[in-house]
């Protein structure tokens, strides 16, 4: 539960920053997100299931979005609990059928 309690949206928000600012982490981030997150002291796995965290770039022809069925592999450790919204199954199904 510790793990789950130290997680905050702040970190993603951290290691996007450093992948802006740092072209070197960036491509350590798109090549091995688990241990690239390690070198800012985060851990990507989550206290239910160890998590392999895939980076993916977005391009000025794809815009990736991650729907997350919110399963045992949610990195809480990382991201802290989720938002109400994103569990809501309106917004699921909608990010799929009209994404922008």
């Amino acid at each position: 539960e510790a793990a789950e309690t130290k997680g905050s949206i702040a970190n993603g928000a951290r290691i996007v920053v450093r992948a802006w600012k740092d072209s070197d982490f960036k491509q350590r981030l798109l090549t091995d997100a688990n241990e690239a997150v390690r070198e800012l002291g985060l851990e990507a796995s989550n206290p239910h299931a160890a998590t392999k965290l895939v980076v993916v770039e977005n391009d000025k022809d794809n815009h990736n979005m991650l729907v997350c069925t919110l399963c045992s592999c949610y990195p809480t450790g990382l991201l802290g609990p989720s938002p109400a919204w994103y569990k809501s199954r309106s917004y699921r199904a909608r990010v799929v059928r009209e994404p922008r």
